[in-house]
This record gives structure tokens, sequence and C-alpha cells, in this order.
């Protein structure tokens, strides 16, 4: 599969030219044109530390038969990562110096660069390997909110702490998967520190109810970690998007800005409400609002029962009045 070959690099004591039995003169032209979507990196042009993005970094030679077969799939892996990880290239002729940094020792040779750090991949050279990798390095600061203790935690921990959300936000996703999706982990990267995040997978009806949430998947910016000041991502959310929408939300918060212009907006949420017409509800709705109140329904088994067991439970609280 991929093309596993290396040739070594050439320099040091080989002289150059891959081990100096060449003597013609070596091609040194980037392999990558300007208008490629693989982005031609130098060493004044290189991700540091204070890179935005995770990078995926292709060191070569532009004379190396392997790194020439890699190019349409490299070229093709910058398309379908675009969004969610930059795809770069350095011709190791032109930068002998930072290919010596990077400890480049055959080519092509596969780096993650991400805040400084690198990462070297050592499997097949087919699309679909790379790009599985690539998605697995997103780095992802993200609290995963299972039960209501753990909703409370998050809104009066990582939400009002400056260290997390300077934009005095943090955001939850509702998510009706088990996997966190990949836009999810570049917009936790690229607002870090700006906004915390959070998810509740797999139809959290529980928490999701204390928002009145009833749609899956729905994400959720909430203002000073209060649970009556949120503002709703309008657009529309799916596991396989893109980030660059999400992302484009996220900057309306800056500075506090879009908390600032949204209004409270207060939730009935699992609140007992003796006017509500919870024959109307949905089942899972009604096993959440259960939940949130510990009322046990062991014997539940139609609508009716669930019903019954909520109005029970509102006139034993208004007995205790």
């Amino acid at each position: 599969g991929g093309g596993g070959g290396r040739r070594r690099a050439g320099g040091g004591r080989q002289g150059f030219g891959g081990g100096g039995h060449q003597q013609q003169e070596q091609p040194k032209d980037n392999l990558y044109g300007k208008d490629s979507a693989v982005k031609n990196l130098r060493r004044n042009k290189f991700p540091g530390t204070d890179a935005k993005h995770v990078w995926l970094v292709e060191f070569y030679a532009p004379w190396c038969g392997h790194c020439r077969q890699l190019k349409p799939t490299w070229e093709r892996l910058a398309q379908e990562l675009k969004g969610f990880v930059k795809v770069g290239a350095v011709n190791c002729e032109k930068e002998k110096g930072l290919c010596g940094m990077e400890s480049v020792g055959s080519y092509p040779t596969i780096k993650v660069k991400k805040g400084g750090v690198s990462t070297t991949y050592e499997g097949e050279r087919d699309l679909a390997s790379l790009k599985q990798w690539a998605l697995e390095q997103l780095p992802a600061s993200i609290a995963n909110l299972r039960k209501p203790e753990s909703l409370d935690k998050f809104l009066a921990g990582d939400c009002v702490n400056a260290k997390y959300a300077q934009d005095g936000a943090c955001v939850i996703l509702f998510s009706d998967q088990v996997e966190t999706p990949a836009w999810l982990k570049v917009a936790s990267y690229t607002a870090k520190g700006r906004v915390a995040f959070a998810e509740a997978r797999a139809r959290n009806e529980a928490l999701a109810l204390r928002f009145d949430l009833g749609q899956f998947p729905a994400l959720i910016a909430v203002c000073g970690g209060d649970v009556d000041h949120t503002v709703a991502y309008t657009g529309e959310v799916s596991h396989g998007m893109l980030p660059d929408k999400v992302l484009a939300w996220l900057d309306a918060f800056k500075d506090g800005a879009a908390c600032r212009r949204a209004k409270r907006n207060p939730k009935s949420g699992a609140k007992l409400d003796a006017s509500a017409d919870y024959g109307k509800m949905k089942v899972s709705k009604l096993r959440a609002i259960l939940s949130a109140h510990d009322i046990p329904c062991k014997l539940c088994a139609e609508k009716s029962d669930f019903v019954r067991a909520i109005r029970e439970a509102i006139a034993a609280k208004a007995g205790e009045l």
C-alpha cells in the first residue's frame, strides 16, 4: 500500500546528491506550484509555537522518486483537509538548514506540527491513512458532560474562568453521536483561551432539557455561565461539517460583544410546572424530566405512566408547601 519506500537524505559526509554517485545536476525546483493547495514552506515562513493551526508537513527532495509518487496524494490531501489542518511542503534542496533543524534523515518525511511540537508519521502513505492520522492529531480541550453535576461544574468553572474563557462565554454541543466531531476540535483549538468548550454526547436529553433544547445536534453559547443567558448557533449543525461558519460565529463573541447584545432568555427547563401539558411531550423528554428530579418510575411503560408520575410529583410538592 501507499508507496512506502524512502530515500536517505543526501548531504553530510557523503557529499551532496544522495551518495555522491550521481554526477548530473539534481533538480531543485519545488514540486508544488504557487497555485497548489499545498503551501510551500520556508524557514522564515514555518509554523512555530504561536501557529494558530495544526500543520501537516512533507519534507522532500525534488529528485526523490517516492516524493514525486506522493505528490498527487499530497495535493488531494490538502484539498480534503481544507479548513481542518493546513498542509505544507518543504523542499530540502532549498531549505537544508530547516530540514537539518527538523532532523530529516530520509525523503519523504511527514510530520505534524502543533504549537511547536512535532510528531513524525510512520504509517502507510495512502490518502485514507494520512487523512485519518491528520484528523486524529487535532488537539481537543473539550469537557465531556454526562451528568447534571458535570454541567454545573463546567458552568461554574471553566465558563467563568478568564484563563479559559476570556470572552466570557462557553460553547456546548449537544450531539447525537458518540465521537467528537473534527470541526469542534478545530474550533476549540482556534478559540483556545477565548471560549471554553464542552459537549454532551449521544442525545443527552437530561442536559438538553436544562436549555429547553429538543433537537439534536444543537450548538449554543452560554454567557457568564448563566443558563438563562444563551446564544444559539442558528446555522445547520452536522457531524461532518466544516468549521469555518462556526469560527465566524465565535468571532462575534470577541471581548464579550455577542453576549452583551443577547437578551437573557429564561428557560423553563427541568422545572416542574403544574400548568404544563406533559401529555403533549415526547417520552424521551418526560424521562429526562423524571431523571432531573429523581422521580422514581420503575414500572413506567406507557406514556401515560410517565405523565402520571410527573403529575404525582407536582401534587406531592404542592402538598409540602
